[in-house]
């Protein structure tokens, strides 16, 4: 648990300096403790220098001149975020621009003017006695007896902040409940918000532009705010370019329902409509940036491979650049394209910087930091993709991990680790923990496992009708692709089919649900949040987003079969595997659904335990819950899969 994770990485303009947020595991005040540094890349043997630590740290951005850098940044994590600046030559302390008295609710997202004098920033502003008087009238009670009445939040705002401090000044309303990004135009007339009228609707998010001020032209931008329509857009990223705005959408209007889709390029044109890029173009785009002759620089991820590619927007060409086995992320590039940044990791490496000297140097891009070194000294597995056959003419593919030194070894226990989402996942063949310690492949090779992450139907990488294949067939068909997956593996006599197990998380944790009344196959399960019982979900704010995106837009009573099938909790009657089940006491539903599938295998006299972090939301934040989660679940799986015996939680030493 002491792999540091790089959040955030920064090309100063001119190229001569690097700054980037380091994230770590502070098991002293129990919390993750964030670090914001410089390096000088003129100097090739200096050593980075630290500007802060911080309780929190988001949002790194040089000013356009490049004298200061501003964050998001917090002393309290529970409070919230305030906008900073700090100049790394003057020696400086960073200062705090925003005042916490105006900005109650803290600083959502900003972005700089590109004239460097100011900053746009947008916020949820505190409810003042007028709007606190009309919730209680909407929200209030009838004597003891609490009332609720849907209503819309406050909308955030959007503010002009001086670079010298001072009081910022108000611009307008944002109209979304719940701002996602923001990104003002290259000639600082226009802000692009992006944001969710109704955060669980899986077509809700919008694009719109909101006027800064001064004369607008229709030749460059229209004289009003365009919006993209809802139903037919899922926001991943956006960028502007010159004068056009660049967005990477997960997903499309079919048959007047939103659908999922890769996450594919396009370019905002006139009354918002989205124009494909490269529409051809492999893979799920997961970054845009802009490159200083108009072109775009990009990260995709293909299968379990992740690809930097350059696109033509305006002839569509796409050239790649790197492949790399593993991830990366956090592209970063100078104002002259000259000097590219970024972070990866492969079945080697654990993550560190990368800095590139153009685009023809991205493929043998130099590392400029070594904070992981220390674990990437460690014994690694051997990792591989590794295909099977779906059953219906197609493959499947994972990464698979074996105990080092040992590929090819025949007889291994085999854990299963299935990700997350599944819409818009997939994993690659890294030896990273992840950042948030909640997938730990690496890990359980280094005790003997061989691990397979399968990046089954629904997962991105593979094309449009890969992740689609799973609508309507949410259990059915990744639980299928899982089993296959499973029994490829003890085919090949690689793995002991008496000694299987499966750990799940999220995404995960809803089909290892699946997958344990489906089959006797495993022979322990750990699974997290993920959704039990789908019929009882959609009685919350997530039941639309849910059979929207799973079931087709069907409803339960529209096709009650169907919605049974496909949930988990139809299996109750089959379970046998020992199960732990883990939840966030924070984390919306998982808490009451763990509850159900806990007394439910109760009942059924299944081996099963149930651990609720208190305080935690969907990812855990506290490096002691992380470490006892991890603790948890190998003690879970070496007990139930090589009869190892069970000890307490303090003495599992991972």
């Amino acid at each position: 648990m002491s792999e540091v994770s790089f959040d955030e990485v920064r090309i100063a303009p001119d190229g001569g300096r690097l700054a980037y947020v380091a994230r770590r595991n502070d098991f002293e005040h129990d919390r993750e403790a964030f670090s914001l540094w410089v390096l000088d890349l003129a100097a090739k043997t200096a050593d980075p220098v630290r500007l802060a630590d911080l309780a929190a740290c988001s949002a790194l951005r040089w000013s356009p001149d490049g004298r200061a850098l501003s964050f998001l940044g917090a002393d309290d994590p529970a409070a919230g975020a305030q906008l900073f600046l700090v100049e790394p030559t003057s020696g400086a302390k960073p200062r705090r621009l925003t005042d916490p008295a105006s900005f109650e609710n803290g600083v959502d997202f900003y972005d700089w003017l590109p004239d460097g004098t100011g900053l746009v920033a947008v916020a949820t502003d505190a409810p003042d006695a007028a709007a606190l008087a009309a919730k209680r009238a909407l929200r209030g009670f009838y004597g003891d007896v609490r009332r609720l009445v849907d209503s819309p939040l406050p909308p955030p705002s959007l503010y002009r902040v001086p670079r010298t401090g001072g009081p910022a000044e108000k611009i307008g309303a944002v109209p979304f409940e719940l701002p996602l990004d923001l990104q003002v135009s290259a000639d600082g007339r226009w802000a692009a918000v992006n944001g969710d009228d109704r955060s669980e609707v899986a077509s809700s998010n919008q694009v719109e532009l909101l006027p800064l001020g001064g004369p607008a032209t229709a030749a460059k931008a229209p004289a009003s705010p365009r919006r993209r329509t809802a139903g037919a857009f899922y926001k991943e990223g956006m960028a502007w370019a010159g004068d056009d705005l660049f967005v990477i959408g997960q997903g499309k209007e079919q048959a007047g329902r939103f659908v999922f889709t890769e996450g594919r390029l396009y370019r905002m044109g006139a009354e918002g409509r989205l124009v494909p890029v490269a529409p051809g173009m492999e893979g799920y785009l997961k970054q845009i940036v802009p490159l200083p002759d108009g072109s775009l620089l990009v990260t995709a991820n293909v299968s379990t491979v992740m690809r930097v590619s350059r696109v033509e927007p305006a002839s569509g060409a796409v050239r790649t650049l790197r492949e790399q086995r593993g991830w990366l992320a956090n592209l970063s590039v100078s104002r002259d394209g000259k000097v590219i940044a970024f972070v990866t990791t492969d079945p080697r490496h654990f993550p560190e910087i990368y800095v590139a000297s153009g685009l023809e140097g991205v493929a043998s891009a130099r590392p400029v930091t070594g904070i992981n070194a220390s674990l990437t000294a460690e014994p690694q597995p051997e990792v591989e993709t590794f295909s099977w056959d779906d059953g219906a003419g197609g493959t499947v593919e994972g990464a698979l991990f074996w105990p080092p030194g040992r590929k090819g070894e025949k007889g291994l226990p085999l854990v299963v680790d299935l990700h997350g989402g599944p819409f818009s996942v997939a994993r690659t063949e890294a030896v990273s923990l992840q950042g948030s310690f909640l997938s730990f492949p690496a890990l359980l090779a280094a005790r003997g496992f061989l691990v397979l992450n399968p990046n089954y139907r629904g997962s991105a990488g593979r094309g449009d009708a890969f992740v689609q294949g799973i609508v309507g067939h949410r259990c059915s068909r990744p639980s299928e692709d899982v089993i296959r997956g499973v029994e490829s593996l003890v085919a090949r006599g690689w793995a002991d089919r008496q000694r299987v197990g499966l750990i799940g998380y999220s995404g995960g944790g809803g089909l290892s649900k699946c997958l344990i009344g489906r089959t006797d196959l495993f022979r322990a399960a750990c699974t997290g949040a993920g959704v039990w019982d789908d019929l009882a979900l959609y009685g919350t704010p997530r039941g639309q987003m849910w059979a929207e995106a799973f079931y087709g837009s069907v409803k339960p009573w529209d096709d009650f079969a169907l919605w049974w099938h496909e949930s988990p909790v139809s299996g109750l009657g089959r379970v046998k595997t020992p199960t732990l089940i883990v939840a966030g006491e924070s984390d919306g539903e998982a808490p009451r659904q763990a509850d159900e599938l806990y007394r439910g295998l109760v009942a059924r006299g299944v081996p099963t335990e149930s651990l609720v972090f208190p305080g935690e939301g969907h990812v855990f934040t506290r490096p002691s819950h992380k470490r006892t989660l991890m603790r948890a679940e190998i003690s879970w799986l070496e007990h139930y899969l090589l009869g190892k015996p069970r000890a307490e939680l303090s003495e599992i030493k991972p």
